[in-house]
């Protein structure tokens, strides 16, 4: 499957990943208590991709670092999988990363002085896989996203579209069962964005994966399947967004 080829229909959507209750995040400012979160009632279908969107310090962040277990709620429920990923012990929350989770940056967060075939292998040297294996699988994802002739360039030999599809090609490499993107097109241009989120849409078709995009851009929500907005810690709206060739028959 081609780039070109992403507008088809993502698989139909399956029973929940991802559900959260009540889930409340408080950070202490002095001797205030401000409330990033506030009784967040949220549920992700496997298979779907799923963009919240909200101005800065709406708390948009916060919801997605303690889905992808990088925070601990103050109150509240998460559930990953039906496992109570609110109620882990920090070596359980270090294997979730580590095992079933993707992360992709706005920043790219590449190693400047590491190839891309080092910086997408990365990642599977915590999981201890050998190093052969681990290298190729880290050519193998590259090549699936157009980067075959680049693997042994460094991120300031690549573009900022190249660089981002090294950081998505990182993410894909441990195989996860949830992907998180921060702002991922923060830095892109915008024929070089829309060509990533489409990029996006055929990942999630060709790997059967949940994503989770944070975005403080209506047009780069649109790609999504289902747009959360959140204010002030809350979730004020739910859209579903049926997609040109999803409505073909």
């Amino acid at each position: 499957m081609t780039i070109e080829s992403a507008n088809r229909a993502l698989p139909a959507l399956g029973r929940p990943l991802v559900v959260t209750r009540d889930l409340s995040k408080l950070f202490r400012v002095g001797s205030s208590r401000i409330a990033a979160l506030n009784h967040v009632n949220l549920t992700i279908p496997r298979g779907s991709f799923t963009a919240v969107i909200g101005t800065s310090g709406s708390g948009k962040s916060t919801l997605l670092n303690m889905l992808a277990g990088l925070e601990r709620p103050t109150a509240g429920q998460i559930f990953v999988a039906g496992q109570p990923l609110h109620a882990f012990s920090e070596a359980q929350l270090v294997a979730y990363r580590r095992r079933q989770v993707g992360f992709i940056f706005q920043s790219f967060n590449l190693l400047p002085a590491m190839t891309a075939l080092d910086n997408v292998a990365l990642p599977l040297s915590f999981q201890g896989m050998p190093k052969a294996r681990r290298r190729a699988r880290a050519k193998a994802v590259l090549s699936q996203l157009g980067l075959a002739q680049h693997v042994n360039h460094k991120p300031s030999q690549l573009s900022g579209g190249q660089q981002q599809r090294v950081g998505i090609a990182r993410a894909l490499a441990v195989q996860p069962s949830l992907v998180f993107a921060d702002e991922p097109t923060g830095n892109l241009d915008s024929k070089t964005s829309e060509r990533t989120l489409r990029l996006f849409r055929v990942l999630i078709q060709r790997f059967h994966q949940t994503w989770v995009m944070v975005t403080h851009d209506p047009h780069i929500a649109s790609f999504a399947d289902t747009v959360v907005s959140i204010e002030d810690g809350r979730i004020t709206g739910i859209q579903h967004n049926v997609h040109e060739e999803l409505a073909k028959p």
